[in-house]
C-alpha cells in the first residue's frame, strides 16, 4: 500500500472516529462499549495531535505520534475481530470494518 500522508491520516482518523461513535451507541454490552471507547480515546488523542501540525506539513508521510504501533495495532485488530458482536446494524459494521482496514494498513506500514 502507498504511504498515507498526514492530510489523508487526518481524514481517515476522523471517519474512523465517526464510525466508532456510532458503534459505541449500538453496542449493547459494557465489554463492547469499553472496547470501542478505548479505541476512541486513542484515536482522539492522535487526531488532536495531528491537528496541531502546520498545513504546510500535511504532505509528509504519516506516522503514529501518540502511541507505539506495537501497542496500537493489537487494539485495532481486536476491535476488528469483534466488530460483528459490537455493531448491531450491518451498515455500521461495514463502515467500521472498512475504515479500520484502511487505518490498520497505514499503521502497519509505519516503519517505527
Amino acid at each position: 500500500m502507498e504511504n498515507m500522508n498526514i492530510r489523508q491520516a487526518i481524514e481517515t482518523i476522523w471517519e474512523l472516529i465517526e464510525a466508532l461513535e456510532q458503534a459505541y451507541w449500538e453496542a449493547s454490552e459494557m465489554e463492547h462499549k469499553d472496547r470501542v471507547f478505548n479505541v476512541l480515546q486513542i484515536l482522539n488523542r492522535e487526531y488532536m495531535e495531528l491537528l496541531k501540525l502546520s498545513v504546510q506539513d500535511h504532505h509528509f508521510d504519516y506516522e503514529v505520534i501518540t502511541a507505539a504501533p506495537g501497542h496500537l495495532l493489537p487494539v485495532l485488530r481486536d476491535l476488528s475481530k469483534h466488530s460483528n458482536a459490537v455493531c448491531r446494524r450491518l451498515s455500521t459494521r461495514e463502515q467500521l470494518e472498512e475504515r479500520l482496514v484502511v487505518y490498520i494498513r497505514a499503521v502497519a506500514d509505519d516503519p517505527h
